[in-house]
């Protein structure tokens, strides 16, 4: 515990100390990943979350900001595009997306990060993981200066996310594309419906009671995409349904499958908190591939987020992380966003950062050769459809899915 100038620092590493930020902290607006309930549930969820990791401020006694985390226990490792790279077991001090939650002004993202630091510095953990920081944030500057030389990390790499502001009529999102990629949208609508032959039909799953079914028919599908292949994407393991049934148990979830003559063909999974949906899982059955199964179903969603169809109130779709057509067409506001590493004053830690600027050298400079020969889409269908062919079941990864 830091006492200066009236602040006070502390961190929460049991769920008892957690609980005790409750009022707090669901006073202050924030993401999905960091809300405290569906925090808790990913720290008990996955067996490698060792205990909680919440850095608190507090003023004259009173909390003021928070950085949400945990300690994992983890194989950490750092990928070269789809090209799964050599990896190390290490303590992982891993603050969620949108970790911050109160007063996140400059001067207490400061000190935040300090803590951070003096907790590395406490061989608490062997380094620390900042996920998906926007890189126009102080967050995002802090994380990368305030680590000296060997603890701080040279090379992140950012991606595009992507939110659609949800118009009163899907119209409007029609009227803001080209017309080429409005013209190739609904001439694939016209397409799938042409192929369904009037059986065709969407249902919305909502609750545990129909879990069975939803887990069923969208299996059915997930084992079949590219997602599988890289070991995410849905799933039907223990963690992805505690995952989604606690969605259900607070009114979040939205699980939208599409079917053609009772056979489910494509699947978009995700939770509506605080008037966003946040999509967590996008899939299709290949064999449908040339009639635009996803892109169908994605319209006729939004669709009905523009009418207010089931009451649901939307204002916003959150897409999430990652480059895809799909969102390209559809998106009215994009950002990009980070992972930034802090690691360890220690033998261990700085054996982490050679193998992080290795892999991301190795990526960059991959990246750039098939980008100058133009090889790069061509390079991403093929791996995509060799992991379709091959891909096997795997728990889905905590915290923020992509699509």
């Amino acid at each position: 515990m830091v006492d200066q100038d009236n602040i006070e620092v502390r961190v929460a590493r049991s769920v008892p100390e957690v609980e005790a930020l409750r009022e707090p902290w669901m006073g202050w607006p924030g993401h999905r990943d960091s809300d405290i309930d569906f925090y808790l549930m990913i720290l008990q969820a996955y067996p490698e979350m060792l205990r909680p990791h919440v850095v608190a401020i507090y003023r004259g006694g009173k909390p003021e900001a928070i950085l949400v985390g945990r300690l994992d226990k983890k194989k950490v490792t750092f990928n070269v595009g789809y090209i799964r790279g050599v990896g190390s077991w290490a303590r992982c001090l891993t603050f969620v997306y949108g970790a911050i939650h109160g007063n996140a002004s400059p001067e207490n993202t400061q000190i935040l990060v300090d803590e951070v630091l003096n907790s590395l510095k406490r061989d608490e953990a062997d380094v620390a993981l900042l996920e998906f920081v926007p890189l126009e944030s102080d967050l995002y500057r802090i994380a990368l200066t305030a680590p000296r030389g060997l603890c701080r990390d040279t090379l992140p790499a950012s991606q595009g996310h992507e939110i659609l502001v949800v118009p009163d009529s899907i119209d409007e999102i029609y009227r803001r594309m080209s017309g080429t990629r409005r013209e190739g949208i609904r001439r694939g609508i016209r397409k799938f419906l042409a192929r369904a032959d009037g059986k065709a039909r969407i249902e919305c799953y909502r609750h545990e009671s129909e879990f069975d079914v939803l887990f069923r028919d969208a299996e059915e599908i997930a084992k079949k995409t590219y997602q599988r292949g890289l070991g995410a994407g849905f799933a039907t393991t223990p963690e992805v349904r505690e995952r989604l049934g606690l969605a259900a148990r607070k009114g979040w979830l939205r699980a939208y499958l599409l079917y053609v003559d009772d056979c489910p063909v494509a699947f978009w999974i995700g939770t509506i908190y605080n008037k966003s949906f946040a999509s967590e899982y996008l899939g299709y059955d290949p064999k449908f591939r040339q009639f635009s199964p996803g892109m169908f179903l994605i319209m006729r969603v939004i669709e009905g987020f523009c009418t207010g169809t089931g009451d649901d109130v939307v204002k916003e779709l959150d897409f999430g992380l990652g480059d895809a057509e799909y969102k390209a067409a559809l998106c009215s506001r994009g950002w990009l966003e980070a992972s930034v590493y802090i690691f360890a004053p220690t033998l261990k830690g700085i054996g982490l950062k050679g193998m992080r600027a290795t892999a991301r050298a190795v990526d960059g400079a991959a990246r750039k050769l098939l980008v100058s020969t133009n090889l790069l889409p061509r390079l991403k269908r093929l791996w995509r459809d060799r992991l379709r062919r091959g891909g096997q079941p795997a728990a889905a990864a905590p915290g923020r899915q992509t699509s």
